[in-house]
């Protein structure tokens, strides 16, 4: 009776095949294993919390533009992989060189979430911390969606900069690291940094941006 039992018992989910989206899901990560390219989780849970200057000196570009167009594609080395293609009008460089029309290539863990495509089709300006770019051409802002901001507009017309956390701990720990390296905030940014979470005034932000990275005001 045992050995029926045993006999009519399911596979273990180990032995039972894997769907054509599992399937491509591993070779993704077996790809990403083998080139050495971090798999960055598209979730908030997957990343640290980061302030001014962690997004700052992690950047390796700073740069806010208008999106051009976005679009998903397999990477043009390993076809398994798909990314985000964007692309940028660049209206200000803040840190790093880039061309007037920018475009960077994205990893994308899930090629059926269209939420982060849809993300930045959402509004027409963004200002963005992006990480170096690895050998194989993939880049992300610093720490996702931390390093990504909408520019809007307030009621008085004031344009405005706010990330996918809401600014949430945005300047929480900069004052007190401004001070240990000799750097001297403006009231403005004093003013600013006050707030532990809420859109920031965008022309305070990139001079606080400036600052932080060294750059000429």
């Amino acid at each position: 009776m045992c050995r029926a039992k045993r006999a009519t018992m399911p596979a273990s989910r180990s032995e039972l095949p894997l769907s054509p989206a599992r399937r491509r899901a591993a070779c993704a990560f077996l790809l990403l294993s083998l080139i050495g390219v971090p798999a960055f989780a598209q979730s908030k849970a997957a990343t640290a919390p980061a302030d001014l200057d962690q997004l700052v000196r992690g950047a390796q570009t700073i740069v806010r533009g208008r999106v051009v167009s976005v679009k998903i594609e397999p990477h043009p080395q390993f076809p398994n992989l798909q990314t985000m293609v964007v692309t940028l009008a660049v209206t200000r460089t803040l840190k790093g060189n880039v061309p007037a029309l920018f475009t960077f290539r994205q990893f994308m863990l899930d090629a059926s979430d269209t939420s982060l495509p849809a993300s930045y089709k959402s509004t027409g300006e963004f200002l963005l911390f992006l990480n170096p770019v690895s050998q194989y051409g993939l880049t992300s802002p610093v720490g996702l969606e931390q390093g990504r901001f909408r520019i809007v507009p307030d009621s008085q017309g004031n344009r405005l900069a706010v990330n996918g956390r809401g600014n949430s701990g945005l300047f929480s720990e900069v004052p007190r690291k401004a001070a240990v390296r000799g750097l001297n905030l403006s009231n403005q940014a004093r003013q600013m940094m006050s707030s532990a979470a809420g859109p920031a005034p965008l022309e305070t932000l990139e001079s606080a941006i400036q600052l932080l990275s060294g750059a000429p005001q």
